[in-house]
């Protein structure tokens, strides 16, 4: 599969930061504001490594359609509870990350979480996410993460040489 380059962005460019079919932002507040993993970053996770890769920007909040720089304020816990998930065959099929993949960057004094998840080989796929792939595999649509069908599911497993019940 030949490697492709897409365009970067910038993220200190608030009036024109947006979701694409490579980008997802997540707000990561949690209820107390200091900080929790948004349950649908695992949708993310699987559609992007599905599909063509992407960036997960955790600590940016979306309102209407516009974006603003929210930050983590504590952002060590969250980096430690990504790491456990990754790796916890029960919650997700294969961690294809490595650890350049997930930083802490700041922007305008406030810190960010950046997950790039790259596009996987076909021989890999599907990434899903709980114990079976075919409820917990996505795809990357537009701006948006789909669940993958079955016919899908069957598809990727025949080119993996996976077998699925």
């Amino acid at each position: 599969m030949p490697n492709h380059q897409y365009p970067t962005f910038a993220l200190d460019d608030i009036a024109n930061l947006h979701e694409s079919a490579q980008v997802e932002f997540k707000l990561a507040g949690g209820r107390d504001g200091n900080g929790k993993l948004p349950e649908g970053m695992w949708e993310t996770y699987s559609a992007f490594a599905n599909t063509l890769g992407g960036e997960i920007i955790l600590g940016v909040k979306e309102e209407h359609g516009e974006f603003s720089i929210e930050g983590i304020v504590n952002p060590m816990p969250m980096l430690s509870e990504i790491w456990q998930i990754l790796n916890n065959p029960q919650k997700i099929s294969h961690n294809i990350l490595s650890p350049t993949d997930v930083q802490i960057i700041e922007i305008m004094g406030k810190k960010l979480i950046r997950i790039h998840v790259p596009a996987v080989d076909l021989k890999l796929r599907p990434i899903y996410i709980g114990p079976d792939p075919y409820s917990g595999s996505y795809f990357r649509v537009g701006d948006a993460d789909m669940h993958a069908s079955r016919e899908q599911i069957d598809q990727m497993s025949k080119r993996s040489g996976l077998k699925f019940k």
